[in-house]
């Protein structure tokens, strides 16, 4: 029995590597118009609203993009992007990170002090900031925001083009947005982390604990904003981008390096958070795409991983006190 669950694991971990690493019908980008160049730009300010990202990169940034997109989307062609579980790794800790601050918004409110409230609200914060978010800007700051860089602010991608210099150095800037509010994201969910261990010293005053509460509902809040700035920025214009510079063998490629950086079992745990994310979102296009993408022995552990690994990680203490889980 005991090599039966061994063997199912094995086949379990090389469908995962093999199928996400080359699926070919992952995502269709399709933009609609409603040597590298890249480097710091000093004129990108920092916006922690969802909706207002463009606003924070110069309208002639975002204008040589869209020229190139709507000029790329007139050739007919089916371009794909294939790096799926980078997105729904973003949209898992955009979801996370929305359930902690519910999570101490409830706690704050009720004003508890029970050692079970504040245990979940520090195990919630480890799992959001120390291992989901870890694991998605691990990838992203060592390998994914690099290869960005290589594919995009390459003037030689763009080399039908006359203005393959402006575009280069277009994309430089966005990504150079990308990779500061990542580092802004990872200043927040290390204070944010901080205040909630805070939540739970014995030395404090009940007064005390609650500004500890206050302050973890509002980080938790700013970085939810800044993670949908964050998804918006790469819906909008990295998205389609990779699509139309980037082959499909090379994207296979990145993403198969992804999954051996992860590691299978991080893996698992991150795919059962993607799964989620993905169900919560209402979308039926992106439920499609994932049992598509997902292989079907996979996802029919998704629920055993949630009991073994994804609880266990702490991702249990983001439903602490929601009646209806």
């Amino acid at each position: 029995m005991r090599c039966t669950a061994i063997l199912l694991r094995r086949i379990v971990a090389l469908l995962l590597l093999c199928h996400l690493g080359v699926s070919s019908t992952c995502f269709a980008a399709v933009y609609t118009p409603s040597g590298e160049t890249c480097r710091s730009d000093s004129s990108i300010t920092t916006d922690v609203r969802g909706g207002a990202i463009v606003n924070s990169i110069d309208e002639r940034t975002i204008s040589v993009i869209k020229q190139f997109l709507t000029a790329s989307s007139i050739d007919g062609q089916n371009h794909e992007f294939l790096i799926q579980g980078w997105r729904w790794h973003c949209m898992s800790l955009i979801r996370d990170a929305d359930r902690l601050e519910r999570l101490a918004a409830h706690l704050s409110s009720n004003k508890v002090n029970d050692e079970s409230g504040l245990e979940a609200l520090v195990s919630a914060a480890n799992y959001v900031v120390n291992f989901n978010m870890a694991g998605l800007y691990r990838i992203e700051s060592t390998m994914f925001v690099k290869w960005l860089r290589k594919n995009l602010c390459n003037v030689d991608a763009f080399s039908d083009s006359s203005n393959a210099a402006a575009m280069a150095s277009a994309f430089g800037k966005v990504i150079d947005k990308i990779d500061n509010q990542r580092v802004d994201c990872e200043k927040i969910g290390k204070e944010l982390y901080e205040n909630a261990s805070a939540t739970s010293s014995s030395s404090i005053t009940t007064e005390q604990r609650q500004r500890y509460l206050r302050e973890v509902v509002r980080l938790s809040t700013r970085l939810s904003d800044q993670l949908h700035s964050m998804r918006n920025l790469q819906e909008m214009l990295i998205v389609p981008s990779i699509s139309q510079v980037v082959s499909a063998s090379e994207q296979k490629s990145f993403n198969n390096k992804v999954l051996l950086a992860l590691g299978l079992l991080e893996s698992r745990v991150h795919l059962v958070g993607m799964h989620d994310a993905v169900w919560e979102s209402g979308s039926e296009i992106e439920k499609q795409k994932f049992e598509k993408e997902i292989p079907y022995v996979a996802r029919i552990m998704i629920e055993r991983w949630r009991k073994s690994l994804y609880a266990p990680k702490g991702a249990w203490a983001l439903d602490y006190g929601v009646s209806d889980k």
